[in-house]
């Protein structure tokens, strides 16, 4: 008599969930574990101190920087964005690639994440995305800040003469923009490297050391090509004009391609080689 195996419906296996369900899912992870951590914290926060920087100044020394006439906005806005711009903003998106990515190495969460019916792309793109997000936070954040901070001066040194002039949005929201674009770069940089070293102190050292080269080098002829770069080429766009306007011109600027073609290719190649890297914790 011939022997017959137990037959098995595979039809009955539950089907692997779509890959923008992953997405999702890996998402809706990703924002869970950012609350109450430092990457949060750091978002809501990075972009009061080069604001404070600012107000205090013209604050305290207003007068002195207004003797010469003019809108104070222009100036005050200026000053606040080369502030950010020259060191804190690229140093705000080294530290925060790594804390959102160190959350899941200091847990030594890699192995049991990749082992969810959740795709390394799904991972991959999840943490993309949230850093992505908190960028944007944060950017917009210091606009506000910025705003706010001259409308209270205003009120506090109204000789200054905040409240008599008009704040020129149109500036404030392309170097928004502009501002964003340029740190994708550096961010993508920043990104692989924290996922390729489980360590918080590898992504940060690299950062910062980037960043110091980076300040070195600017006198180069070839310094808008790095990527660490390209935030304080921006912060430099604005130009005063007659009557004390502030402009900046409405297209990225030649560093700023750089900078999305760094953030095109760094994922691409990042991404290629995570799918071959073996998972160790």
């Amino acid at each position: 008599m011939e022997a017959t195996l137990p037959s098995s419906d595979f039809t009955l296996l539950p089907a692997a969930p779509a890959p923008l369900m992953q997405l999702r899912r890996a998402l809706a992870s990703d924002t869970l574990k950012l609350k109450r951590t430092a990457a949060l914290r750091l978002t809501l926060l990075s972009g009061a101190f080069p604001v404070l920087i600012t107000f205090l100044i013209f604050f305290f020394k207003g007068d002195i920087i207004m003797k010469a006439g003019g809108s104070p906005w222009p100036r005050f806005i200026s000053t606040s964005w080369q502030t950010a711009g020259t060191l804190l903003l690229p140093l705000f998106v080294v530290l925060l690639t790594s804390l959102v990515v160190h959350i899941e190495t200091k847990a030594t969460a890699w192995k049991h994440l990749y082992a969810q019916p959740v795709g390394r792309g799904a991972v991959f793109l999840s943490k993309l995305l949230l850093i992505l997000a908190l960028n944007a936070v944060a950017l917009l954040l210091f606009t506000a800040l910025v705003l706010g901070a001259g409308m209270l001066l205003s009120v506090l040194r109204p000789k200054l003469g905040f409240a008599l002039t008009t704040i020129p949005f149109e500036t404030v929201v392309w170097m928004l923009l502009r501002t964003y674009v340029a740190t994708l770069g550096l961010l993508a940089v920043q990104y692989v490297v924290s996922l390729f070293w489980r360590s918080f102190v590898v992504p940060v050292g690299v950062g910062m050391g980037a960043v110091v080269a980076t300040i070195a080098l600017l006198q180069w002829e070839h310094a808008d090509k790095i990527p660490y770069a390209a935030p304080l080429g921006t912060s430099m766009a604005m130009k005063m004009v007659k009557g004390g306007g502030l402009e900046v011109a409405h297209e990225l600027a030649k560093h700023e391609w750089y900078s999305l073609g760094w953030f095109a290719g760094v994922l691409v190649l990042g991404y290629m080689l995570l799918l071959r890297r073996n998972v160790t914790n």
